[in-house]
């Protein structure tokens, strides 16, 4: 006799197989991940679209990809590891010693560096991973329970996130030593009108802010390339064209020359964000609460000064 009152559940091991296709869409590398045979991996798979008559993967001789249903249980199948990670972080966390894993996203690594020192000294059992990206990847990364905390180039209107502001940042231009404005210390946003230039990707604020006060001088630079923050680098080396960069961002490097804009120029924030409602998860309230730290110390300098 049906039982409305009975306990649902999913099988997770079945569940657990699934999670590990949908990140790698490969029932081989999936195994290779889970450390289990492929067999199993697909048996797993099978058994839990039966039993529930779904169908999670469009499987073709291009590889596989997730179904909509697929792609809905990929998205709780991300919160569900994530809690799963942090209970194991919360069991293995001894009195007033914590252990277990944090995953950091960061526009810049200049921005969570000095963190880290101080974070590894505090809880040296907390194993630390950083990725870097632009700030739309690391958003979306952070709100799919891929990233623990992110360092971000905006504050962005989602009452999910905690954020808290770690300062502004002046953007600038680099050339390479052979160029013409190489001498130069400063120039003005309206020489870069029709100069060639290469700019940062889709999603990177230091992009969206230069291109925020272009558009109020009606200026058009000749936008050649769109590369990532290492790649704008080497392609100016190299002679490409004129680069942006975050001054904060920009290392001494003997082919370049950095030039700022005169006159109010392009500003960027950087923010450490995390979702609220992993806030008290012991490896990313410490890190916050250094965050917070720092901000409360920069503000005391600023209200000296």
């Amino acid at each position: 006799m049906h039982n409305p009152d009975r306990l649902k559940y999913i099988n997770f091991s079945q569940l657990r197989s699934f999670y590990a296709v949908g990140r790698v869409l490969s029932f081989t590398k999936a195994a290779v991940w889970l450390n289990i045979g492929q067999p199993t991996v697909t048996t797993q798979v099978k058994t839990l679209e039966e039993r529930f008559n779904v169908q999670l993967f469009d499987r073709s001789p291009n590889g596989l990809q997730l179904t909509d249903t697929g792609v809905a249980l990929m998205a709780l199948a991300r919160q569900i590891f994530a809690l799963e990670e942090h209970a194991h972080t919360l069991l293995n966390s001894t009195g007033s010693s914590y252990g277990g894993k944090l995953h950091i996203g960061t526009v810049g690594s200049y921005f969570v560096m000095d963190f880290l020192v101080d974070y590894s000294e505090k809880f040296p059992l907390i194993q630390v991973s950083v990725v870097s990206g632009n700030s739309g990847m690391l958003y979306e990364r952070l709100l799919n329970y891929e990233l623990d905390v992110a360092i971000l180039g905006m504050k962005y209107d989602n009452h999910k996130l905690e954020q808290l502001c770690l300062g502004a940042h002046e953007v600038a231009i680099i050339v390479d030593k052979s160029h013409d404005w190489a001498a130069k210390s400063t120039i003005s946003l309206e020489e870069l009108d029709g100069q060639r230039m290469i700019f940062r990707e889709e999603g990177s604020m230091t992009r969206r802010a230069l291109e925020e006060k272009l558009e109020e001088q009606s200026v058009k630079p000749n936008v050649i390339m769109e590369l990532s923050r290492d790649s704008v680098v080497e392609a100016v080396a190299a002679g490409l064209g004129a680069g942006i960069i975050s001054m904060e961002e920009f290392s001494p490097d003997e082919r370049l020359a950095l030039i700022r804009i005169r006159s109010q120029p392009p500003m960027t924030n950087s923010y450490a964000a995390c979702l609220r409602e992993r806030r008290n998860i012991s490896a990313i309230d410490v890190f916050m609460r250094l965050v917070e730290k720092r901000v409360l110390l920069n503000n005391s300098i600023n209200l000296v000064d």
